[in-house]
């Protein structure tokens, strides 16, 4: 596993399981799994999370390389909070209210 903090064009803060996507010898994307925004409150001491794609049942999802700004390691503690996060996930989530 390969967690890392992506910030997109977008500017937001992607934490994920990043894989490449390679064409040939040339990195054409990443596959994000499990992917998460993070993001600080206003006061800037706690670190939220929340589904990169939320109204999506997927939980991996393709960026194109040209929407990436930057690939960053995550703090540790921002990174066990993630890994706790998906490991608390249910394994069939698919229930629609």
């Amino acid at each position: 596993m390969s967690v890392k903090i992506v910030i997109l064009k977008s500017m937001e803060d992607v934490i994920t399981d990043l894989k490449e996507m390679i064409s040939g010898d040339k990195v054409i994307g990443y596959v994000f799994e499990n992917p998460y925004v993070v993001s600080l409150n206003q006061e800037g001491d706690k670190v939220g999370f929340y589904p990169y794609a939320p109204l999506s049942k997927d939980t991996s999802i393709s960026i194109p390389c040209d929407w990436v700004v930057s690939v960053v390691e995550p703090r540790d503690e921002i990174k066990n909070s993630y890994l706790e996060k998906i490991n608390a996930k249910p394994e069939n989530s698919d229930s629609e209210e």
